[in-house]
């Protein structure tokens, strides 16, 4: 498996610290709503009864972060992070297993010295369409940046020798729910293209004796919950406009809508670009996460070309402010540098 690497306007009123900051509330808010994973009890049954080619598809992206006075971008940066999406895809009939991937992560050459960087993978068994089961890994830079001051401490901290990472593992069926989380050391020289090294300590982290009461089981109520990159598949590859769908993450329960629209303006964008031939068919998915304890809503929107065998993202963009907005845009295959994409032991 190949390793995981990882316009400026003039606006000197917006100092490049103050976007830093920023994007890192971003990162954070954005990697950290998201689900994480390991890998699937089932992939090997699952592979004994294939009945079809395995399909992968990847996108690699380079991340722009934008700042706009009254509905005009002021400043811009591009190259502030990066971000990898994957999917494996193997499929029995009316039964299918996914394998579904998302990285993403500050580039600290260009975002301040920032480095943040999150992982998620799902493992899916579904049949007729339906998610049957699932379970997910993923780790993140750990931090309490609760505040732009807290995000300002982080950025004029020294840095020590080591980075805290918190990694998250869990099992879902259609009633209940096992999960567990660690907290790890990492050396802070670690950056993206690092990936495999960190997996592979957060792998053997979680294959040692943990606490019982590190691991807990939850009981779900209400209709059959799925993963968050399942969710947003079907959202994407459904025939209708609108999708809904219930989500679990860790022992709490969201909703998750979206709403898709044709969006040719932006394709005829992203064919400028040099990412589509099909402007036409490029449409944008609108994104709302719910939390059911909290109501606390998250957004964001994302543009798929209809159609394509590669279903994932070209363009995905989330709005950390009414001011400031980040866009992650499929790189060309050119500038591609290599991404994670590696299925984790049993």
């Amino acid at each position: 498996m190949p390793n995981l690497a990882a316009r400026r306007s003039c606006v000197p009123a917006i100092p490049v610290r103050t976007l830093a900051v920023h994007l890192l509330a971003f990162l954070l808010a954005f990697i950290g709503a998201l689900p994480a994973n390991a890998s699937s009890p089932l992939e090997a049954e699952s592979t004994a009864r294939e009945t079809q080619p395995q399909q992968t598809f990847q996108r690699h992206y380079k991340a722009t972060a934008y700042i706009t006075l009254l509905s005009i971008t002021t400043f811009s940066r591009s190259g502030v992070g990066f971000g990898f999406a994957g999917a494996d895809l193997r499929t029995r009939g009316a039964e299918q297993s996914l394998s579904l991937q998302f990285l993403s992560g500050s580039t600290p050459e260009r975002a301040h010295g920032l480095n943040r960087f999150g992982f998620i993978q799902e493992n899916i068994e579904q049949k007729s369409r339906a998610t049957v089961s699932a379970d997910y890994f993923g780790l993140i830079t750990a931090n309490r940046e609760e505040s732009l001051n807290d995000a300002r401490a982080a950025l004029n901290s020294t840095t020590g020798d080591q980075v805290a990472f918190v990694a998250a593992w869990a099992v879902i069926n259609q009633d209940r729910t096992s999960y567990s989380v660690r907290h790890v050391l990492l050396p802070s020289s670690y950056r993206g293209s690092n990936a495999d090294q960190i997996l592979q300590q957060v792998q053997a982290e979680f294959a040692a004796p943990m606490p019982r009461q590190a691991e807990k089981t939850e009981i779900l109520e209400g209709p059959p919950s799925d993963t968050f990159l399942s969710s947003l598949r079907q959202a994407i590859l459904i025939g209708g406009a609108r999708y809904q769908s219930r989500i679990v993450f860790n022992g709490k329960g969201f909703q998750f809508e979206a709403v898709k629209r044709s969006d040719a303006k932006t394709g005829a964008e992203l064919r400028r670009a040099g990412l589509t031939a099909s402007p036409e068919s490029i449409m944008q998915l609108n994104a709302v996460l719910r939390n059911d304890s909290t109501n606390e809503v998250t957004t964001f929107r994302l543009w798929f070309e209809q159609g394509s065998a590669n279903f994932l993202p070209l363009r995905f963009e989330f709005k950390a402010k009414a001011y400031l907005r980040l866009v992650f845009d499929e790189e060309p295959l050119s500038a591609q540098t290599p991404a994670l994409k590696r299925e984790l032991p049993q």
